[in-house]
């Protein structure tokens, strides 16, 4: 789970920091900076874990790495006109259990294999394992904007105390010493030296888990997160090839498939998924998954008795199904971010989609991170949950909704909040109260 993120010179996020909640609802108005929030941790997942910079910053990820630096008041020019430019990505995560389970049961095979007892002999059988479950990791990139040269100019892992404080029991596992990144084998006295300005993240690399085991659990933490721009009017409605999926696709454009697969190998499953359809849109008998003569898989929704191809189905009818079968993954992500669930779907059904998000994120598996232009959203999650988003003078500023609340209100904003105080959040988000 992620718990707090700092984010320094990306896009309008010049200076935020957060703490997050397990279900993290993020409104305000158009262009305030809920899209870049999302987007930097869908880049910093894909740092994390691919072969080079450039290549975390290839599709999906929308824009161009030189519009992922804050821009001066001189834009894209004056960016050019600098020698470097750079953002810095900090995280506080809390490792989840599945994550700490399998990088230990990795490490616990490894040290059976007889191969790599008789070839790294006592070393194995000291080898670590997960201990730590709260880390920080903290990236930098840095860019030359004349040549287009993309480099990691720092990094750093560390484990964190539980009020969320570097522990003073062990050194960094990984920092940056003058010009090197020192790279810490656990257990051991000596680290392994990187130069600084690498194409790739330390983190991305392989590493051997016995020796590493909190670099490999962090690098896992971070792969098993996924970001949803769900696009029904094409993506969600075309038949898919058959095939085994592990998930509906960024864009849910392998829906299809991936609820063919889910009734191939976990029907019990691919039946709670129907049912679930079924207490939102009571008109919605059942799911159909068919594979054609061309090896395609047809989707189809048995409505009133009559099978309707998604073809023609409602654009919010698919966000639903697609919202629904994210829960219905065999492996659960540690984080999931999406972009408004409640576009095209009625206001009357938006309250089972906040039930939803509010009962997947408290069953501790998977952390939401949504964001909503909805004014009926907010009035339907806790306080807690609520962060507000706006862009002064050109920044973005993030804060939770307790600090617009009734006992920290804050100047202006205090004196017309108290013209009516029973407002509800939806209210006070048409008046415009948490506009810039």
């Amino acid at each position: 789970m992620l718990t707090r993120i700092h984010i320094q010179g990306y896009k309008s996020l010049k200076n935020v920091e957060v703490r997050l909640s397990e279900l993290f609802v993020l409104f305000g108005p158009n262009a305030a900076g809920k899209s870049n929030f999302l987007d930097c941790l869908q880049l910093l997942s894909k740092l994390a874990t691919s072969r080079t910079i450039k290549e975390a910053f290839e599709p999906p990820y929308r824009g161009k790495p030189l519009e992922s630096f804050t821009f001066g008041e001189q834009g894209i020019k004056g960016s050019l006109e600098k020698d470097r430019l750079s953002f810095s990505i900090e995280v506080d995560v809390r490792l989840s259990d599945a994550v700490v389970d399998a990088v230990n049961r990795q490490i616990k095979e490894m040290r059976r294999s007889s191969s790599q007892e008789s070839e790294a002999g006592e070393e194995a059988k000291t080898a670590s394992a997960v201990r730590e479950r709260n880390l920080r990791y903290r990236i930098e990139v840095e860019m030359l904007p004349k040549s287009g040269i993309l480099r990691v100019a720092d990094e750093y892992l560390a484990a964190l105390t539980d009020k969320g404080e570097p522990t003073g029991r062990r050194r960094p596992f990984l920092s940056r010493e003058g010009n090197r990144l020192h790279l810490r084998l656990e257990g051991q006295a000596h680290p392994s030296y990187y130069e600084r300005y690498l194409d790739h993240s330390i983190l991305s690399l392989p590493h051997y888990p016995p020796h590493y085991p909190h670099l490999v659990a962090m690098r896992k933490e971070l792969e098993n997160w996924l970001f949803f721009y769900f696009e029904p009017r094409e993506r969600m409605r075309a038949a898919n090839p058959v095939k085994e999926v592990r998930h509906i696709g960024l864009m849910g454009e392998e829906l299809a498939s991936f609820l063919n697969t889910l009734k191939a190998l976990d029907e019990r499953q691919f039946r709670a998924v129907e049912k679930a359809l079924r207490t939102i849109m009571p008109n919605v008998q059942g799911i159909g998954v068919e594979v054609s003569n061309l090896g395609e898989v047809e989707l189809t929704l048995k409505e009133n008795g009559i099978p309707v191809p998604a073809r023609i189905l409602s654009e919010g009818t698919l966000r639903i199904l697609g919202l629904l079968s994210l829960a219905g993954a065999r492996e659960q992500p540690s984080l999931i971010g999406f972009e408004e669930p409640e576009n095209g779907i009625h206001p009357r059904r938006i309250q089972l989609v906040a039930e939803l998000l509010k009962t997947r994120a408290s069953s501790g598996e998977t952390q939401y991170i949504v964001t909503t232009h909805s004014p009926l959203l907010p009035d339907l999650v806790s306080d807690e949950s609520l962060f507000v988003c706006k862009r002064v003078d050109g920044e973005t500023r993030i804060e939770p909704f307790s600090a617009w609340g009734a006992l920290a209100k804050k100047g202006e904003v205090d004196r017309a909040l108290m013209e009516a105080e029973n407002l509800t959040v939806s209210e006070r988000m048409l008046r415009g109260d948490f506009d810039a």
